[in-house]
């Protein structure tokens, strides 16, 4: 039997939420190389590198948004929506965007979190244009095939279905959220479930797309052998007159820390191992404590040669591995320990 064990407020993460203040001089600050941040005219916000000791260029368009923008009933709706940004865009259905992309030594990939729809792309920079073509197409201009859309939703589909039959710590850390943040927008899985992906159509994608994606809520990075004025015409070309999204950038309201415990037990016979998460509702991207929590939670779990890690692993061999970790968003997410051992070795 497979036991998952999901607890949520429990004590000793509230050392992790302390106030910490990191000390240090002026002279030992973090120096970054210097970059240009520019707004188009629909809002769109265009942050440029220039790092000129390669001939590559990364370049990263980020929609504020994610799948806290899915409609109810729809969870997995911008999931869906990432993989269909990369099957056809444009002149190109999508083995030509496949095509394209691979013929010059590409990579461009699209993907949904909690909070934002992205696409990332790295390319030589002799291949700047097909680049910042490509990735428009992908935002600006999605085919949104139906052929593509029936094959997207039922491999997503069958990955949770497999992943239930499979490896629990896939799926860990989507209860976890789901236990700590019930009835709140984070609790909401991203990828979905078999239940919300049969539900969605690719009307319902499109009116996602309608709604969420828009020139006001991009933020583009580029990264590389540049010049920063030509790539800011290049892309204001491109992505300038993208229209507003159809509705505001959601924004979730921060909760609350869960006190005392709520504890989760899932039971999955025929299985040999336990798998658990510990967590509680942790600290935002711009906690100023962020440097001095990142630094202790790298010590307490956040490495191979961390203290949970050394202990259950190395020094007793309870377990291949044990870690820690904030998610980081715009309000607090969870802070959790999560790892695994044979059954009988759990307590």
């Amino acid at each position: 039997m497979i036991r998952a064990v999901l607890l949520a407020g429990v004590t000793l993460l509230s050392a992790f939420a302390l106030p910490v203040h990191a000390q240090g001089s002026a002279s030992g600050a973090v120096r970054l190389p210097p970059f240009e941040q520019h707004a188009l005219a629909n809002g769109a916000v265009l942050v440029l590198m220039e790092k000129r000791d390669t001939p590559l260029v990364s370049m990263r368009a980020v929609l504020r948004g994610g799948s806290i923008g899915d409609a109810a009933g729809k969870d997995g709706s911008a999931a869906l929506l990432a993989e269909l940004l990369q099957k056809g865009a444009g002149k190109r259905d999508a083995t030509a965007f496949a095509e394209a992309i691979e013929s010059v030594g590409g990579e461009l990939a699209a993907s949904a979190q909690t909070e934002s729809l992205a696409v990332g792309a790295s390319f030589l920079a002799r291949d700047i244009d097909l680049m910042v073509e490509l990735v428009a197409d992908a935002l600006l201009r999605p085919r949104l095939d139906p052929r593509e859309f029936a094959k997207a939703r039922t491999l997503a589909v069958q990955s949770i279905a497999a992943a239930k039959d499979a490896d629990p710590r896939d799926l860990i850390d989507i209860y976890g959220d789901a236990w700590l943040f019930r009835g709140h927008p984070y609790g909401r899985p991203t990828e979905g479930s078999e239940k919300s992906l049969e539900s969605i159509s690719l009307n319902d994608l499109k009116a996602y797309y309608a709604a969420q994606c828009g020139g006001d809520r991009l933020i583009i990075t580029v990264v590389g052998d540049i010049r920063a004025k030509e790539m800011e015409r290049r892309l204001e070309a491109a992505f300038g007159g993208w229209r507003k999204a159809g509705v505001a950038a959601p924004i979730a309201s921060a909760m609350a820390r869960v006190q005392g415990r709520r504890v989760l037990l899932v039971d999955k016979p025929g299985v040999t191992q336990a798998y658990f998460w510990l967590g509680n509702v942790g600290a935002d991207r711009t906690d100023p404590a962020r440097a001095a929590q990142t630094l202790v939670n790298t010590v307490f779990g956040g490495r191979f040669t961390s203290m949970l890690n050394t202990e259950l692993r190395i020094k007793t061999g309870l377990t291949y591995g044990a870690n820690s970790g904030f998610a980081r968003l715009t309000k607090p997410g969870a802070f959790q320990i999560d790892s695994y051992a044979q059954t009988e070795k759990t307590s």
